[in-house]
């Protein structure tokens, strides 16, 4: 295990967690030290679980 965690792992991680836990956009990018607004987007990961629970709660419900 020690050989797969690497500085980029671990923004990786950071970033992933503190989105998921609903921080601002504009805090992470200041911890993290961003200059490019867009630099947090590379490193935020989608859960495929989390994606599709969230869709269905949000797409209109047909009652099909």
């Amino acid at each position: 295990m020690e050989d797969h965690i690497s500085p980029h792992c671990c923004r990786h991680w950071f970033t992933t967690h503190l989105r998921r836990a609903d921080m601002p956009r504009e805090f992470i990018q200041e911890l993290r030290g961003d200059v490019r607004k867009e630099a947090i987007d590379i490193y935020d990961h989608i859960d495929p679980k989390e994606l599709k629970e969230s869709y269905l709660a949000h797409i209109p419900q047909l009652g099909i």
